[in-house]
């Protein structure tokens, strides 16, 4: 009775062993078929400036074959990128309801790869749409499909711009503004200036084809002119500044800022408060300018965590510049204020506390005199 007893109880513990050494079953959304079979209308374009507002690109697909009967909505979304650099050189989703086909004239596709690869050089690119089935009942896998074309674009935007500086004593000083973004038709320039009127051309050697000012005096306006008469902007200001002038249709302007530069060029948050810890030298926590129209914004978005604490470091040792917080544990979601950067001895070690954990990004505002943080919930 005893060895059945013991038998039984092996028996047992090498059920319950075995049970415990299975692997675990998860819950996994089924892959959809591509039942919609995006077709593009060019496999190998060549756009023209003289072209426009001519249609360059136009894709179809069908429509999503819904695994489920009853259903809300079936929408759809596409986006374009770079085939070799998907990482990198991509558009955002561009929703479009229930609409299966959308057109790009030639104008929005070269707009959309200047900033990926120079004028007159091919690129293959791929049309991405994306398929959901909206409902209530289960959440469904949306549906993926591809296609691969090649488009070579056209120089929208001169590679510089050239400020033409003239001052009090009819001395004129040229200096060359560059794009921060390629293709975006944003230059920018950071230089010490002293009271003086100016325009800008399209080459160092020439006052036209020019861009000029277009209203009276403060107006920010730009005109472009290819000859004639040329009506300059006016500056009263001395000392460092950056302008940034935007050619783009939309705006067409040009401002002078006075923005704080970080002493060593970059700012990296750290801290327990987000996920890069007390790394002085990783690249993870780097602030970036995402808008080069914007300068003056920069920006991180990552994790962090509630209850940790946070700086901003503008250098790559402890006894370097920091921007701390304006008092100890302030709130970054609610006091937006930001002091000048300073060293840890000349005000103690002063950090910001998270009363929040998720994916947030972290800005900061530049321009003198008016130096401020945001913090914004991000996906």
């Amino acid at each position: 009775m005893n060895s059945t007893y013991k038998l039984f109880a092996l028996l047992i513990a090498l059920i319950t062993f075995n049970a415990c050494n299975e692997d675990p079953v998860y819950y996994t959304v089924e892959d959809q078929p591509d039942d919609m079979h995006i077709s593009a209308s060019e496999s190998d374009i060549v756009l023209k400036k003289v072209r426009q507002a001519a249609e360059a690109i136009t894709f179809k697909w069908d429509e999503v074959k819904s695994p489920i009967p009853t259903y809300d909505s079936i929408t759809y979304a596409i986006r374009l990128y770079a085939t070799d650099d998907k990482a990198n050189s991509y558009t955002e989703f561009m929703p479009l309801g229930t609409q299966r086909t959308k057109t790009f004239t030639t104008e929005e596709l070269n707009s959309i790869i200047a900033t990926w690869v120079d004028p007159g050089t091919p690129l293959s690119v791929t049309a991405e749409v994306v398929g959901t089935v909206n409902n209530n009942i289960k959440f469904i896998k949306p549906e993926l499909s591809s296609v691969k074309f090649t488009v070579t674009g056209y120089e929208k935007f001169s590679p510089y711009l050239y400020i033409r500086m003239t001052d009090a004593s009819g001395v004129t000083k040229i200096e060359r503004l560059s794009q921060r973004t390629k293709g975006s038709g944003v230059y920018e320039k950071t230089l010490n200036m002293v009271p003086c009127s100016y325009y800008f051309s399209t080459s160092s050697d020439d006052s036209y084809p020019a861009y000029v000012s277009a209203g009276a005096p403060g107006d920010t306006t730009l005109a472009f002119v290819g000859n004639g008469a040329i009506t300059e902007f006016n500056n009263t200001e001395t000392g460092e500044r950056t302008i940034v002038v935007d050619a783009n249709d939309n705006y067409f302007d040009c401002h002078i800022y006075d923005i704080v530069t970080p002493p060593n060029g970059f700012i990296r948050v750290v801290g327990p408060g987000c996920s890069v810890g007390w790394d002085l030298t990783t690249a993870e926590g780097l602030f970036t300018i995402s808008n080069p129209r914007y300068p003056y914004i920069w920006s991180w978005t990552g994790q962090f965590n509630s209850g940790r604490e946070i700086k901003l470091a503008l250098g790559s040792s402890w006894s370097d510049f920091f921007f701390f917080a304006p008092s100890a544990g302030a709130n970054p979601a609610v006091n937006h204020q930001l002091d000048m950067y300073r060293k840890q001895s000349e005000g103690g070690d002063v950090k910001w506390k998270l009363q929040s954990s998720g994916k947030f990004t972290f800005s900061v505002c530049l321009l003198r005199g008016k130096l401020s943080t945001s913090f914004v919930a991000t996906k």
